[in-house]
Parts: structure tokens; C-alpha cells; sequence
């Protein structure tokens, strides 16, 4: 069998199963990379807090999934992980002990008054923390912008619970820069063990900030996925069978694409930084592999134009009008 024809072959996969059909996929990013040097640095230190915070659409859910592994790799597979979204509700203590409760994984998230949930979570965090072997408890709250006062005086509370069965727990706040707001209320309200105990460390979590940046995306996509799992081929090796044999790989047009987004901020008159958020760079990237991908020989490179189309179909121009600088 000659190379071309290998080349063309494909694992069977479904149609709309791929990971870029679903855009379920998690690599990693340069913030992603800083924010883990970050948490672990943390979590060494034993600190009871820290707050990540950037605009929306920069991919800070994903990267608590990500982390999530990444973490677990580094303190153990157990090392026991909640991972919660806040919504925008009353703060009220039997809700918030629920959330957290369903969050946990605990069968019983719905029964009882705000103070029998929050007994149930305690003894619930103690017991995974000792078939975990370990003292350790990560809790990610995620949109922790939304979270009141009351609420985080209860997390305070539950904190010093745990402390006394000797678990040493550290809230992660992840959310928009409303939480810089938030930290200057505080601060005006003199509400110190708050501060103290959740936002002196912190993180801005950052978009895409030059060609380097985007090229150490392109290449998660060239060699740092694989699906169908064990198949050992990656997302662009999928969509460019041919051309991937030959050579081609997506990080190779880092400069071309962060060119193709300057030209599109430019034609569109964008406000703003010119970070590029992880969700229109990612709906990019997934057009560019499903409408340009070819089983043939590759034959062309990928143009700006291409890359321009591709930007556009992410809705990129569009919702990058609306949205105002980053808080620094």
C-alpha cells in the first residue's frame, strides 16, 4: 500500500461524534499553564484561598476541567475535587448547602434546612477526604462573581469546620473581573476575613495575547489530542490525513492566524483589547479543520482569507463589539 493511501485512512467515527463536532475537547493554553504554576504554588503553601478572574469567553470553565486532571495528577488521582457553578439566586443557606451537596456528588442534596445540609457536606468532604488518604479538599467555585456576602461568610464557616477535622481545603473563585469589584466593597467595608481569606492571591486569567500564544494552542491540536481514545490520532491528523503525512501542521500558521485576527479587528474598527477570547479562537480552529480538511493530497496552504472566513463564522467581530477592556 503506497503512503498516499495510508495516509487517507481514518478511524471510524460517527458522524457529529468527533470532538470538533462537539467541542468537547480540553488542551491546554498559556493561561491554563500559568494558572496551574499558580494553584499548585497554592496549594503548597497552603493557602486557604485564591481568586482567578478574567472577562468572559476565555475559557475559564474549561480550565477548571483541565486543572481538575492536572491537579489530581499532581497530588494523587483521589485527591478529592468539587467543582460548582454558582447561580444567580437569593443567598440562601439551604440552597447554597444543596448546590454544594449535588456538586459533591451526595444522593441527598435536597432534603433538609440549611444547617442539616451543611452537617451532611461536612461529614460527606471528611469521609472523602480519608478514603483519599490524604488532608486535602479543592473546592472550585466557578461564576463566584455571583456569590453575596452571606454566602461567603458561610464558606468561611464551613472552612473553619473542616479545619477542626483537620482537612485542609482551599476555595478556588473563579469567575469574571466583577470579582475585582466585589474585592474593592470589601475592602470599603473593612470585611477583612474575607479578603484574607479568599482573594490575596489571585490570577488574571488572560485570552490570547500574540502568535506564540496561538501557536502553542495550534499544536495541541497536531499533537496533543487524540480521538477516537487509542487511536493515537490527532484532531488535525483526523481532518488532514493526507496533508498530515506530508507535513502539514496547524502551528505552522500561528502567524498567519494571529495576522487574519488583527486584519478582522481592524476592518471591523473593534474597541477594546486585542486578547483573543479561547471560545471564538476554538470555533475558528474547529471551521478551519472541518470545511478546509482534505483526504486528498494537499495541493495549497491555508490562506488569510481562509482564516478570515473562519473568524467570521466564530462571531468573533460580532461580540467582541460589545465587550469593554479587561480589568487589569
Amino acid at each position: 500500500m503506497n503512503a498516499t493511501t495510508t495516509s487517507t485512512v481514518r478511524p471510524v467515527v460517527h458522524d457529529g461524534a468527533h470532538s470538533i463536532e462537539t467541542t468537547r475537547y480540553l488542551l491546554p493554553t498559556p493561561s491554563i499553564m500559568g494558572c496551574k504554576d499558580f494553584l499548585r504554588q497554592c496549594i503548597d503553601n497552603r493557602a486557604t484561598g485564591a481568586t482567578i478572574y478574567g472577562p468572559p469567553r476565555y475559557g475559564k470553565s474549561k480550565a477548571i476541567l483541565y486543572l481538575s486532571m492536572v491537579l489530581a495528577e499532581d497530588f494523587g488521582t483521589n485527591v478529592p475535587i468539587i467543582r460548582m457553578l454558582c447561580h444567580d439566586k437569593f443567598p440562601s443557606e439551604t440552597v447554597f448547602f444543596g448546590d454544594l451537596l449535588r456538586a459533591a456528588g451526595h444522593a441527598l442534596c435536597e432534603k433538609g434546612t440549611g444547617a442539616s445540609k451543611r452537617n451532611r457536606l461536612l461529614e460527606y468532604a471528611v469521609e472523602m477526604v480519608e478514603e483519599s488518604k490524604q488532608n486535602r479538599l479543592i473546592i472550585f467555585l466557578d461564576e463566584a462573581q455571583r456569590l453575596h456576602e452571606r454566602q461567603y461568610n458561610w464558606l468561611i464557616d464551613f472552612h473553619n469546620e473542616l479545619d477542626a477535622k483537620e482537612v485542609s481545603a482551599i476555595v478556588l473563585l473563579v469567575g469574571q473581573p466583577d470579582l475585582m469589584d466585589q474585592l474593592t466593597a470589601f475592602q470599603a467595608g473593612k470585611k477583612m476575613q474575607i479578603i484574607g481569606r479568599f482573594m490575596v492571591h489571585r490570577y488574571r486569567f488572560h485570552g490570547l495575547q500574540d502568535a506564540e500564544d496561538i501557536r502553542m494552542c495550534l499544536d495541541g491540536y497536531d499533537t496533543n489530542s487524540e480521538y477516537p481514545a487509542g487511536s493515537g490520532v490527532s484532531f488535525t491528523r483526523y481532518y488532514y490525513p493526507a496533508g498530515f503525512e506530508q507535513g502539514f501542521r496547524l502551528a505552522s500558521y500561528a502567524d498567519e492566524l494571529w495576522e487574519a485576527f488583527r486584519q478582522t479587528r481592524e476592518e471591523a474598527s473593534l474597541p477594546g483589547s486585542k486578547e483573543i477570547p479561547m471560545q471564538y479562537f476554538c470555533r475558528t480552529v474547529e471551521y478551519a479543520l472541518k470545511h478546509f480538511g482534505t483526504l486528498e493530497v494537499l495541493t495549497s496552504h491555508l490562506s488569510i482569507a481562509q482564516w478570515k472566513e473562519a473568524i467570521g463564522v466564530s462571531g468573533y467581530a460580532d461580540a467582541e463589539r460589545y465587550i469593554c477592556d479587561p480589568i487589569e
